[in-house]
């Protein structure tokens, strides 16, 4: 069990549909009374203020009088309160995990990260040890706040029923459940969530979904992730993580990705593929940092190489949006600003959304990069884990 948690027994966590509609009003939005909350929600001034009272008795949050109230019935401005929750995010990779602990609002509160168990012969990393780590990574965190209240664990590959890890290629796991024995260990609701979609969520309150009902987010790093916002929800389990994004074909004279297609999108992107390209063609060794230092330095050739993985990307965004009839592209990961520097991804999602000389219709698409660091997607572990406690 770990110490320094919530009291409140697991099923009074969540909140009803109509407090979870107020609350999340709140956070994305923030402070307003609650007539403003009432008309946004077409909520009665009864069925509001029933409502309100309901999330200040539970401490989610607070109440007090408008500045220069107008003549009349009193106006009170309702406010989420940070402190209300406190969840544990955790980012698996293949070797590492990475924790955070974080308010109602996604904040930061304090970080810690651990070596995960060495493999077995097989190349698997030991599930019961990973569980046993992951709780000794909650407990860390646990004095650094008033209580946790949850655990969101975050993982690259196939999720199922928020706990099951159908493939977690990195840590050499199928048909893992991870979040039922988490949670005995824990004694706390948990979450176990593909990466890029806990990153969707958080991106769906507390990023571009503040403007964007729909909308896309696409990281770039080890390989190339995907994930989806439709009509105000994240999608959890999507019927491909980006594989076949990733090898959409681009060039049909390009480089091989590590399947053997020619010139398809990961054998541009992907980490591994991109720097084997390269050090094939440099007859030494070569990684995407020496390209991206040698493109500083002037070295035409890197910048060429760097320039056709921005195509790639380019490409991979306008028909992504295209796809989801979005608005709105969020790209991330850590490699991201390797290939966003480069004039030409801007260059090829302008020319992919130029019309024709007869279409009327103009599109437009808002571009959002996030350079993550291994916090930011325990970050968004976390805010995956604050959903879930709240009942989303």
């Amino acid at each position: 069990m770990v110490t320094g948690t919530s009291e409140r027994p697991a099923g009074e966590r969540g909140l009803t549909a109509g407090e979870l509609a107020v609350t999340r009003q709140l956070l994305i939005h923030g402070p307003a009374t609650r007539g403003d909350l009432g008309d946004r929600l077409n909520l009665s001034y009864a069925s509001m203020s029933r409502l309100a009272r309901a999330l200040i008795h539970g401490g989610i949050a607070s109440e007090d009088p408008e500045s220069a109230a107008a003549i009349g019935r009193p106006r009170h401005v309702l406010t989420a309160v940070p402190s209300a929750r406190h969840v544990v995010g955790v980012k698996l990779t293949g070797d590492t995990a990475y924790g955070v602990v974080c308010d109602l609002f996604g904040e930061v509160k304090a970080t810690t990260r651990t070596a995960l168990p060495r493999p077995d012969e097989d190349g698997t990393v030991p599930v019961a040890a990973t569980v046993k780590l992951i709780a000794q990574l909650v407990n860390r965190l646990a004095p650094k706040v008033p209580t946790v209240d949850g655990v969101g664990v975050s993982v690259g590959g196939v999720i199922a029923e928020r706990s099951v890890v159908r493939e977690g290629t990195f840590l050499g796991w199928s048909e893992v459940d991870l979040g039922a024995p988490l949670r005995d260990r824990t004694g706390l609701p948990v979450i176990v969530t593909n990466d890029v979609t806990a990153l969707a969520r958080e991106q769906l309150w507390f990023g571009a979904g503040r403007g964007h009902s729909t909308f896309g987010i696409i990281t770039v790093g080890a390989g190339l992730g995907v994930g989806v916002v439709r009509n105000g929800v994240a999608v959890e389990e999507l019927i491909d993580n980006g594989h076949l994004l990733a090898h959409a074909p681009v060039d049909s004279s390009g480089p091989s990705c590590g399947l053997g297609h020619r010139g398809c999108v990961a054998a541009y992107l992907n980490r591994e593929d991109l720097e084997r390209n390269a050090s094939a063609g440099a007859k030494h060794p070569v990684t995407l940092a020496d390209l991206v230092q040698a493109r500083s330095a002037g070295d035409q050739r890197a910048a060429r190489r760097l320039d056709d993985a921005a195509r790639a990307l380019g490409h991979v965004v306008a028909s992504f949006a295209g796809a989801l009839q979005t608005t709105c592209i969020v790209l991330g990961g850590e490699d991201v600003t390797a290939f966003t520097d480069s004039p030409a991804l801007q260059e090829t999602i302008d020319d992919r959304l130029r019309p024709g000389p007869f279409e009327i219709q103009r599109c437009t698409l808002e571009l959002v990069t996030t350079p993550l660091t291994f916090t930011d997607w325990a970050r968004g572990a976390a805010v995956a884990g604050i959903q879930h406690v709240l009942g989303v």
